[in-house]
């Protein structure tokens, strides 16, 4: 009888005494009524009668539920605002004993932190700078998070609404910013291409330039040979120029449609070799 009252006695010590905590939780023990230590994962041994697990508490992250916030902004508008909280509980001990209920403790500080930032911003900022008002809500609240043992692991603004009338003006506004914009973009437009066809006049006027001063540069040359065949070369080179010049006259005149015979008077040609004769005499 004595065997098994023993043995009936260790086996119920062993069911006090034993705990085994899970790996996404944290036990809490008291000791007569007294917060003693934290139990994390794995194996434990309590003292049963004195000892007790008093809070079995989840560390795992968690979200806090969503609600829409009412503020106003620095321009005096009204929005809801709503966001995303994510945490976890790092010391069980100050979550527990110091605070009630955690999700509500942390829901009244992020409705004061919201409305006290989204007041010293304009509505412009909210919607454009989303990420740095997350950033500052969440220094905000990691001062309170460190006095409640919990860590803030994401703070993000999921969305912002405002009233009819100021989306009807929103809407207004952009409407103007969208034809100002095609406004300055054909304006754009046009001055490119009046810059364009400026350049293509500008480069055709040089290049007809460039032409007329090839053209004067070798009739100069054709010139200056010339006068140096006539300096050379007496009559003779002054009868072969005449000559060729009266040639492509009479082939000009023999093209014409009408032009069928074409007669030159033999004193023509008198004429202008007493001519050459002279133009000799007086360059000797």
């Amino acid at each position: 009888m004595v065997i098994p009252a023993i043995a009936l006695l260790v086996a119920m010590y062993l069911f006090f005494a034993v705990k085994i905590v899970p790996q996404s939780q944290n036990w809490l023990v008291e000791r007569l009524g007294k917060f003693n230590r934290r139990l994390e994962a794995g194996l434990h041994i309590i003292i049963p009668f004195f000892e007790a697990v008093r809070y079995k508490v989840d560390i795992v992250e968690r979200q806090l539920p969503s609600r829409p916030i009412h503020a106003i902004t620095h321009d005096n508008v009204n929005i809801e605002i709503t966001i995303a909280v994510l945490y976890r509980i790092s010391e069980a001990s100050k979550t527990m004993y110091r605070i009630n209920n955690i999700d509500d403790a942390i829901l009244t500080i992020v409705n004061g932190t919201i409305r006290s930032v989204i007041g010293k911003t304009e509505l412009d900022g909210v919607q454009s700078n989303r990420r740095q008002l997350a950033e500052e809500l969440e220094r905000e609240l990691k001062e309170v998070a460190n006095e409640w043992g919990i860590v803030l692991t994401r703070v993000e603004i999921t969305d912002v609404e405002v009233d009819a009338e100021t989306r009807e003006a929103m809407q207004l506004q952009m409407n103007a910013e969208r034809n100002r914009r095609a406004l300055v973009r054909e304006a754009e437009g046009k001055r490119e291409a009046m810059q364009l066809q400026s350049d293509g006049e500008l480069y055709a006027a040089t290049k007809q330039a460039e032409a007329k001063r090839i053209l004067a540069d070798a009739e100069a040359y054709s010139v200056g040979v010339v006068s140096n065949a006539i300096a050379n070369g007496g009559s003779s080179a002054i009868e072969f120029e005449v000559k060729k010049i009266q040639a492509s006259a009479i082939q000009a005149l023999g093209e014409g449609n009408n032009a069928k015979i074409i007669l030159v008077p033999s004193n023509v040609l008198e004429s202008l070799t007493g001519t050459i004769g002279a133009i000799t005499s007086k360059l000797k």
